[in-house]
């Protein structure tokens, strides 16, 4: 009976050193894979980020290039109309819906402007300013122009850099599409704001600190935005 306990118990035994080694087996080798894999993703890793490195230095030097080619465009009578036309266009739109007359403001697309200012953080990508006109009738009309930084989209860039990649960290200005027709957005929404109070205030004005916020005209500037952007074509 003691014979047959012992032999017992040594069964046992060796089943649990034999599970106990395939468990560690087991661990092992869940362990090297999850370390192979680790490995693999962060050489993965690696290349994307040395493809993108290069991708926005390639970006980066087209830039340069295309710098050079948008003041063609900038002075383009063709570029120029086809802005006029979407500006009017949609503000007839917007001025019918709100019951407006815009006859007693005109609205001028004034082109597009360089500002050497972009990049510091005091650039403007969008202006709506007043201008007296004496003929052929004594009033004022507004204009509304753009930066030329947008019209890198023709070349298919969606950033401006103002810094170069080359050199490790870089910052980049958003000039997609779709920020364009943000900022055609808001410029026209102050252009409606001036029409309807003869004053205009977003929440910038809070931001910049510059004691022209408005609370009420801050939040029917959003109310407009939010037409506006939806409205105008893309």
């Amino acid at each position: 009976m003691e014979k047959e306990k012992s032999q017992l118990l040594k069964k046992v035994w060796h089943w649990i050193k034999l599970t106990s080694l395939l468990l560690g087996l087991i661990c092992g080798s869940l362990l090297i894979y999850n370390w192979w894999s680790r490995k693999q993703e962060l050489a993965r890793l690696k290349v994307q980020l040395v493809q993108k490195e290069q991708e926005v230095q390639q970006q980066y030097q087209l830039q340069n290039i295309h710098l050079v080619s948008i003041s063609p465009l900038a002075n383009s009578p063709k570029v120029h109309s086809f802005f006029t036309d979407l500006l009017r266009k949609c503000a007839k739109r917007f001025a019918n819906k709100q019951g407006l007359n815009i006859s007693n403001y005109p609205l001028n697309f004034a082109g597009f402007y360089r500002d050497n200012k972009i990049g510091s953080g005091y650039g403007e990508m969008g202006r709506c300013f007043t201008e007296k006109v004496i003929y052929p009738y004594k009033g004022k009309e507004i204009n509304i122009s753009l930066n030329r930084l947008y019209l890198l989209n023709k070349f298919g860039q969606d950033k401006y850099f103002t810094s170069n990649p080359q050199y490790g960290d870089y910052t980049y200005i958003n000039i997609s599409f779709n920020k364009m027709i943000k900022t055609y957005s808001h410029e026209l929404a102050h252009y409606f704001q001036l029409l309807k109070h003869g004053k205009s205030s977003c929440e910038s004005d809070l931001v910049l600190n510059n004691g022209n916020y408005d609370g009420g005209l801050a939040r029917e500037y959003e109310k407009f935005m939010g037409w506006l952007k939806q409205n105008i074509p893309n």
